[in-house]
């Protein structure tokens, strides 16, 4: 009896802690901003060419090969200044690389979007909804050219 009559006060307690102690957490405004002027500069999308790509990538017997020039546009100047050395570059097309190779592994409609209408917009945008995990400063891309060949192996 001891034992229920303590596990109902740690259950009362933790609920009246949670509910008390909820409005130190929460976030109840936004932070002031220090001008307008950093405000128009940090919703400005910069354009980050990352040049071009060739992928191959197995379907069965056969292989499509891929290959693309690409840019990505990125918020804000400081998160840009952030991604725009070499090693901020370098992550960002492997993370593409591996993106595309996510997607061909795990998306049953990424050869329809390959070889269909408005195959570029299309492949931009599951290529962004892919880096946005790990590069939530990329707001969009373009794809500049798109080659795509279904070779079969022999």
């Amino acid at each position: 009896m001891l034992k229920i009559l303590i596990m109902l006060a740690m259950v009362a307690g933790a609920g009246a802690l949670g509910y008390f102690g909820e409005r130190f957490v929460r976030v109840t405004q936004a932070p002031a901003s220090t001008g307008a002027k950093k405000d128009a500069s940090s919703a400005l999308l910069y354009k980050m060419p990352l040049g071009g790509f060739t992928v191959q990538l197995p379907r069965g017997i056969q292989t499509l090969n891929l290959k693309f020039d690409l840019d990505v546009y990125v918020m804000g100047a400081t998160a840009f200044q952030e991604i725009n050395g070499a090693v901020g570059r370098a992550r960002l097309r492997d993370a593409t690389v591996v993106a595309i190779a996510d997607l061909a592994g795990s998306d049953i409609t990424f050869h329809d979007v390959i070889t269909g209408e408005g195959n570029k917009v299309a492949l931009a945008e599951m290529l962004v909804r892919k880096l946005y995990v790990n590069f939530p400063t990329v707001r969009t891309a373009r794809i500049n050219t798109l080659i795509s060949n279904l070779s079969a192996e022999g």
